[in-house]
């Protein structure tokens, strides 16, 4: 993106093909039209452009012939807060400085004026002090932090072995490896994820074999599991999606009729509680994850919980190489791989631990704040939180548009106009079935998953972490409110909206 006005500026009597031209150049999305003196004569955005070919007008055109006269302009001396209140109340994402004799001196960008990331890691100095008391000790991997972080790790789960490693899909990964999960097997599960979680079982040449998802929980839907079962199904990989466990009793009963492995990924559900039990303390082992936007960062890692002794100590060999887990020894006695996770991540882990009930209120009340704002806005469904759910651990906050009234298309239009205020947010998740590694491996088409495709269309992951203030919320929710009003302008559509 740039803003210099020898790119950004168009003399009036170049063409509207002319003004394509400078906005393509610079990024900003509107040029700016000027006259013989190089003063300000009007803007032509990316949005009028659009309407003009729409309506059938030649690229050839003169620009005046699209340019808006009457825009609003600031002086060097307008303050940035008049600017963003300007800008905010109009609806408008950029205005042009102009200087006393009209020509233009620079333009001020809303995104320049108000960011709010989407996610943010959140360190303190307890964690900042913890990482320097690990550069200072003789340990920087393989040491007491690591063990550290396993034991609260498993206590916290209420599990009896924790063992860390440098992410959750390599947890994943050698849960598969423990339970013998290989060629010729299928592990059921759902499309609607990060795609880790499917990808676990093509890394042992199984196959993932998907069910479709319940459209509140947005969870895999444990009444369509049993008809994907066949004599290959070795496993049920079921996935807490956005800190929302899945619906395990019905999973477990399963599981147990067809003598079948539950693995739980529950690496965006730290903290949840599913009728009074913790998230990943349900299956025959457990994955998490600490990436930046989670619960708990340790940077980058995770860690597998189970109550299986056998299973812990082949997985803690695995995550170092294969080496024979006895003190002193350096025998290989299994195929392994470099997993580990190191003792500055364990010492952070170890400190985030200590607030993680500070941490989860916080993420709580941050989502109140926006359920309190966005159940007004028409055409907006805010996350579901069904009575089985004792605790939300809230790993992401996602809404979902009416997709009766925006289609897959417009939210895109929605995410980018919200990015153009400064708002950054993203759809979550793209369905797993329709990438191409998985079109191209197993010939899934559009149709195959309705639910989740519906779902993936119409979801808006929204800015959410720990530091996020109400200030920061209620500018979300306004922009929101506005830039629907503008993609979809009737006020009787879309009330009463619930999937």
């Amino acid at each position: 993106m740039t803003k210099d006005l020898n790119i950004i500026c168009v003399h009036r009597s170049k063409t509207i093909k002319d003004a394509i031209n400078s906005i393509y150049q610079s990024g900003i999305r509107a040029a700016f039209v000027i006259d013989d003196q190089k003063k300000l004569a009007g803007i032509v955005t990316d949005g009028d452009i659009r309407e003009a070919v729409l309506a059938g007008k030649n690229l050839n055109s003169s620009v005046t012939d699209i340019m808006i006269t009457s825009l609003i302009t600031a002086t060097k001396d307008t303050s940035p807060s008049e600017l963003l209140k300007t800008m905010t109340e109009k609806s408008i994402y950029q205005i042009p400085i102009v200087n006393p004799d009209g020509t233009m001196a620079d333009v001020v960008l809303l995104i320049e004026l108000k960011q709010v990331p989407l996610s943010k890691q959140d360190i303190t100095s307890e964690e900042v002090e913890a990482i320097k008391e690990v550069l200072s000790s003789p340990y920087l991997t393989i040491g007491p932090k690591i063990k550290e972080f396993e034991s609260v790790f498993a206590d916290y789960i209420g599990m009896k072995h924790a063992i860390a490693v440098n992410s959750g899909t390599s947890g994943l990964h050698l849960a598969m490896r423990a339970f013998e999960i290989k060629d010729g097997n299928e592990v059921i599960t759902t499309p609607f994820s990060f795609i880790a979680s499917a990808n676990a079982p093509l890394f042992e040449r199984a196959k993932p074999v998907f069910v479709d998802i319940d459209e509140k929980t947005l969870c895999i839907d444990p009444a369509k599991i049993e008809e994907k079962i066949t004599p290959r199904t070795k496993a049920i990989l079921p996935v807490d999606i956005f800190g929302y466990v899945a619906d395990m009793d019905p999973i477990l009963d399963i599981a147990k009729r067809h003598n079948l492995i539950v693995i739980e990924d529950a690496c965006e559900a730290l903290g949840s509680e599913y009728k009074g039990k913790k998230a990943g303390s349900f299956g025959n082992i457990a994955a998490f994850g600490f990436t930046p936007n989670k619960q708990i960062t340790t940077a980058e890692g995770g860690i597998i919980v189970t109550n299986n002794d056998e299973v812990a100590e082949l997985c803690r060999s695995m995550r170092n190489q294969g080496r024979e887990e006895k003190p002193g020894s350096l025998a290989y006695t299994t195929l392994g791989y470099n997993y580990r996770m190191t003792e500055l991540s364990a010492a952070l882990g170890v400190t985030q631990m200590k607030r993680i009930e500070e941490i989860l209120a916080r993420r709580s009340q941050i989502a109140s704040l926006y359920n309190e704002r966005l159940k007004k806005i028409k055409n907006v469904h805010i996350p579901y939180v069904g009575p089985e759910i004792n605790k939300m651990s809230w790993f992401v906050y996602v809404i979902q548009l009416n997709p009766e009234k925006f289609s897959r298309q417009e939210r895109n239009e929605v995410i980018a106009k919200l990015g153009k205020r400064g708002v950054n947010c993203r759809d979550r998740f793209p369905p797993i079935h329709l990438e191409p590694l998985y079109v191209g491996t197993f010939g899934y088409k559009a149709g195959d998953f309705p639910i989740t495709e519906r779902v993936s269309g119409a979801t808006i992951a929204l800015p959410f972490h720990n530091n996020l203030t109400e200030e920061e919320v209620i500018y979300v929710c306004d922009s929101l409110e506005k830039v629907l009003s503008e993609i979809n302008p009737d006020p009787r559509k879309g009330s009463g909206f619930r999937p």
